[in-house]
């Protein structure tokens, strides 16, 4: 007997082979195979422990990246810190590279930027591609929205829409700065303008001060923005302590001839709130909304001004001045009143006789013709939704036809302009020049990304 521990003995047949020999594999040869492949079975383990500490520091880098992409969008000086703060939990996480790409790009620095963009993580993706075009173009375009535009012209309208490089959009409500710190420098008319933009932080001596500043102001933009806030609150002490004076001195610069449709009908609702049945409409309150109708404009205070006065007043004083100013023009476009319109009418619609219907169906209508005036996408939104409810009432099948056709349309250009990533590119100059034209004119500005006309 051999002295060899491993056994040169026969443990499993293979196929017979053509000469009709048989050959063996021996407990020698499947061993020293099997041996043969550890390399290989390590070397995947350790693949497999990368790619799980891989996945680890990109789940750590992604809320640092989200949060590192306000700063940037605030323009904020910072943003670099938190930046490389998030690059630090994962060197190679694309959308962190992305953003330092940004920062690089709105320093005017292209060799860095182009640099960044070259790393293995995010070279060759439609958001390098987008911003190394961007890069070029940039120093010959006369501003940031241009040179953007005719890029993602250039490179055939990609798609952004659901990119997972770049960050979420911002919404309206964040607020980029913190408009407390900045009341000791602001004067009278920049200091209510910063307590309205962030109403639910005013507390003790700010809480008293605004509802002072508030009685005594005859900006109808700035109480008609209180008035959605306090409105919306979801603190009722809140609410039921600051509503009633911001509705009293709205009712007092209404006088008996409100200069403006938003005001009117706002007056209209709080004399409909002090009937038993104020959810339901009746023929006399048809015809008072008709009588409303004959004021031509629906808000004193055009979108552009009202942005140019706010984001002057900001400017200095926030970051990201723009992005709030745009905020305050939402705000002071008091759409609850027109939406109140609709959930009314369409709640009293049982209650009126078919004569009734129609004509509440032709007021929804002139109503949504006269919002749709602002030109603002929310306000759009609403117009065409006033106009639609208005047709189905009235039962006149050209006035849907219309209605419908434009709720199309409008929703194909809310497409073309997230397919651009519009909101979500984390470039602070370009997003301020959007918020100016938007300002200017937003449906002029969704339809150019959608091809219909030049961008504004």
């Amino acid at each position: 007997m051999s002295n060899d521990p491993i056994r040169n003995e026969p443990v499993t047949p293979e196929a017979e082979s053509s000469s009709g020999s048989r050959r063996h594999r021996t407990r020698r040869q499947l061993l020293l195979w099997t041996l043969g492949l550890t390399p290989i079975l390590a070397g995947g383990g350790l693949t497999a422990f990368r790619w799980k500490r891989k996945a680890e520091e990109e789940a750590r880098a992604a809320p640092l990246t989200q949060a590192a992409a306000y700063y940037l969008f605030a323009d904020h000086p910072e943003a670099g810190v938190h930046i490389e703060k998030a690059l630090r939990a994962s060197s190679t996480y694309a959308p962190a590279l992305l953003l330092r790409a940004c920062a690089e790009l709105e320093a005017g620095n292209e060799a860095a930027a182009r640099s960044t963009l070259a790393q293995a993580s995010l070279r060759d993706t439609p958001e390098a591609t987008l911003l190394l075009e961007l890069a070029t173009r940039r120093p010959h375009s006369p501003d940031w929205r241009h040179a953007f535009f005719d890029t993602w012209k250039t490179l055939g309208h990609p798609d952004f829409a659901k990119s997972a490089l770049l960050p979420e959009p911002l919404e309206q409500g964040i607020l980029l700065a913190q408009p407390e710190a900045s009341y000791e420098q602001a004067d009278e008319a920049q200091r209510l303008a910063l307590k309205v933009l962030a109403l639910d932080r005013c507390y003790g001596k700010c809480f008293f001060e605004i509802e002072e500043q508030l009685m005594k102001t005859s900006s109808l933009p700035l109480l008609v923005s209180s008035f959605e806030q306090y409105n919306d609150a979801s603190d009722t002490n809140r609410r039921e302590l600051m509503l009633p004076p911001v509705l009293d001195r709205l009712r007092e610069l209404a006088g008996p001839s409100p200069r403006s449709l938003q005001l009117a009908l706002l007056v209209f609702f709080q004399e409909l709130e002090e009937r038993p049945s104020s959810a339901l409409f009746n023929r006399g309150d048809l015809a008072a909304l008709e009588k409303l109708l004959s004021i031509p404009e629906w808000k004193p205070v055009s979108n552009e001004q009202h942005f140019q006065q706010m984001r002057a007043h900001f400017d200095g004083l926030l970051h990201a001045p723009g992005h709030h100013a745009w905020r305050m023009v939402l705000l002071a476009q008091g759409l609850s009143l027109g939406l109140t319109l609709l959930l009314r009418a369409q709640a009293s619609k049982d209650q009126l006789t078919d004569d009734e219907q129609r004509w509440m169906g032709r007021l929804l209508w002139e109503f949504g013709v006269r919002i749709r005036k602002e030109r603002s996408h929310p306000e759009l939104d609403l117009g065409i939704r006033l106009q639609m409810a208005g047709s189905e009432l009235s039962r006149y099948v050209p006035d849907k036809e219309e209605s419908v056709d434009r709720w199309v349309e409008l929703g194909f250009w809310e497409r073309a302009v997230a397919r651009a990533g519009c909101y979500r590119w984390p470039l602070p100059s370009l997003q301020e020049e959007f918020y100016t034209a938007r300002a200017r004119g937003e449906d002029t500005w969704m339809q150019s990304f959608a091809g219909v006309g030049a961008l504004p």
